[in-house]
């Protein structure tokens, strides 16, 4: 399904719910602006507690009356569990996808949701960048991409189970069509950045345009992927993925090579190639 904004997909879930909000600052404080993630499941859940691992910024938002800690989503351990967690856009800039999805585990109520947001590199506008620049830009903090079907894959060797998989047409927060033109250097300088400006406007958005056009058709081509997951309740313990040399044995006895989930529980990539030999 096909959301104008990943706020309203989120919105869907935690209403009336008992909420984990991990790394509610998201990237800078800036608690006026309206797409802020943190506020808006404030606003509709019935309790909410935010995680992130920038002091300062959490002081100011205690200051302000928020419920919000300081934790890595890596290591955190609460004492408390949730309804639903909310990993909105972290889970791209995190080194080891696995002990966040053992962390998340472990702060679940059974049958709750685990929700995550994540860029989705199946984009027009992704594809003609990379088609006229020869590489895909990337946030500098960013680790990986996820398709829904890794992202799946992965969260299955963790006990959960995918429900909903959408996404979000909100290529237009991302790719400004009026960025700030700035008043430094001589004329000559300034002329050419507002030359630069109109004619980066003139490309965009026709190209912004026929983005929403396919997304349209072809929802998986819009610019965030939103996939919420539960966590069943189950007799037994859950079966967490082998590390290491067992791994290694794994990939081998299917004649693949290292995987992504290689590098998040521990296994090195040149171990799991000598073990596939």
């Amino acid at each position: 399904m096909l959301y104008r904004s990943k706020l309203k997909w989120i919105g869907r879930y935690v209403a009336g719910k008992k909420v984990l909000d991990l790394g509610c600052v998201c990237h800078q404080l800036d608690i006026s602006n309206p797409p802020w993630l943190h506020g808006y499941i404030c606003e509709r859940a019935k309790s909410a507690l935010g995680v992130d691992i920038l002091p300062e910024e959490l002081q100011e938002l205690q200051r302000r009356g928020f419920n919000v800690v300081l934790a890595d989503v890596e290591t955190m351990d609460l004492g408390e569990q949730f309804d639903v967690i909310v990993a909105g856009d972290i889970i791209e800039h995190l080194a080891d996808h696995g002990a966040f999805l053992e962390r998340a585990r472990a702060h679940l109520n059974p049958g709750g949701l685990l929700l995550i947001t994540t860029p989705n590199p199946v984009t027009l506008v992704r594809l003609l960048r990379t088609l006229g620049r020869g590489d895909t830009p990337a946030h500098h903090q960013h680790t990986c991409w996820f398709t829904a079907k890794v992202l799946r894959q992965l969260a299955e060797r963790y006990g959960f189970e995918a429900v909903d998989e959408s996404y979000a047409d909100d290529t237009r927060i991302y790719y400004r069509l009026w960025p700030a033109i700035s008043s430094r250097g001589g004329p000559l300088r300034r002329s050419w950045r507002r030359l630069r400006v109109l004619v980066k406007r003139l490309l965009w958005r026709p190209l912004i345009c026929a983005n929403s056009l396919l997304c349209l058709i072809r929802p998986g081509c819009a610019e965030t992927l939103c996939m919420a997951f539960r966590y069943p309740r189950r007799e037994g313990p859950i079966q967490t993925p082998p590390a290491g040399d067992a791994l290694c044995r794994a990939e081998s006895q299917t004649g693949r090579g290292p995987t992504r989930a290689s590098a998040a529980t521990g296994a090195s990539p040149t171990a799991c190639r000598r073990a596939s030999r």
